[in-house]
């Protein structure tokens, strides 16, 4: 799969290089003990294997034990929330992902604030979903389904693999970009979804690529799009949603880094360069892919940005579709 890691990784090395001389004694140590990567989800998930992943070769880089804790619940907000009150030492890393991010819009009350309790450090991963069909349905396009869905109101429903996941949230996007109406269908995870998208039951989802490609290639359902900002190299002939006339939509799985705030800043800086140099073997590449990510390398800066716009993307959905926790 396509690997994005930017430039910015030798102008960063050589901002910290630069900045070492100023760093306290404390700082100068980092890493003298082990690291932990707290993550809100089960073992074995999408994103508790990028985790594992990176922490292993992050253990060699840094010269420390990496050590990954999985604090599942709420959505993963337990696991975000004993993130938040760690030491703000750099020893406790959080693995943020989208999850997180649309934590905000679904559950009003959390005792953590995303953007206060945390400081971006690294995008890891990014992981493409796409528009699935059973092949019994008769559209071989997006513009297809969507004449169908109009003309057969009622009969058509799409499955998700939970409320508030990318895979439902990119579905209700296209609904309300493409002006129809289809019932959504939750499951308790995406085996269970998976079964009945298989047997025809649901005929419609916008789940993500790993676990689900096998059946395409197969045949077992069909590929309208992938929501990507560019098209796959595992399906080089499925345009983007993009390129089906739906312009600015990308919709994408993602996973990183964050850290405590009041982490010192040379911590920071030091932690992003190390997951940037993991991010750029090929061995951490190659595993990256064979779960179904690609590798991402990002500064803190750019990082941030991201999970604003995401956050605020993806809230505006949950908003407009008057989506709420169940």
């Amino acid at each position: 799969m396509k690997i994005r890691i930017a430039s910015f990784f030798f102008l960063l090395a050589f901002g910290v290089s630069l900045a070492i001389p100023s760093f306290s004694a404390r700082a100068q140590a980092y890493p003298n003990k082990s690291v932990k990567i707290i993550v809100g989800y089960p073992p074995g998930g999408s994103t508790d294997v990028p985790a594992r992943i990176v922490g292993q070769k992050l253990a060699e880089v840094l010269g420390q034990t990496v050590v990954v804790e999985n604090k599942p619940g709420a959505s993963g907000n337990i696991g975000a929330e004993l993130a938040a009150r760690a030491a703000p030492d750099g020893y406790t890393i959080f693995w943020v992902s989208i999850g997180t991010a649309v934590s905000a819009s679904l559950f009003p009350t959390l005792s953590y604030n995303l953007f206060k309790d945390f400081v971006a450090v690294s995008q890891a991963t990014s992981v493409t979903s796409f528009l699935l069909v059973h092949p019994t349905l008769p559209v071989r396009s997006v513009q297809e389904l969507i004449n169908y869905i109009k003309a057969h109101p009622g009969e058509l429903s799409y499955s998700s693999s939970g409320t508030g996941g990318s895979p439902h949230l990119a579905a209700e996007w296209f609904k309300a970009r493409a002006g129809i109406e289809l019932v959504h269908v939750p499951y308790k995870g995406t085996s269970p979804q998976t079964i009945d998208l298989l047997s025809g039951t649901v005929k419609v989802a916008f789940p993500t690529m790993p676990g689900m490609i096998e059946h395409v290639q197969q045949g077992k359902l069909r590929a309208l799009a992938v929501t990507s900002p560019k098209r796959s190299p595992l399906l080089p002939d499925v345009p983007t949603m993009i390129e089906a006339g739906f312009d600015g939509y990308v919709a994408t799985s993602w996973s990183g880094a964050m850290v405590p705030t009041g982490t010192p800043a040379p911590i920071v800086q030091q932690l992003s360069v190390a997951i940037n140099q993991v991010l750029a073997m090929p061995d951490v590449q190659q595993k990256l892919a064979t779960s179904g990510a690609d590798a991402v390398g990002s500064t803190p800066e750019a990082f941030k940005a991201f999970i604003e716009a995401e956050t605020l993307k993806w809230g505006k959905v949950i908003k407009d579709a008057k989506i709420v926790n169940q």
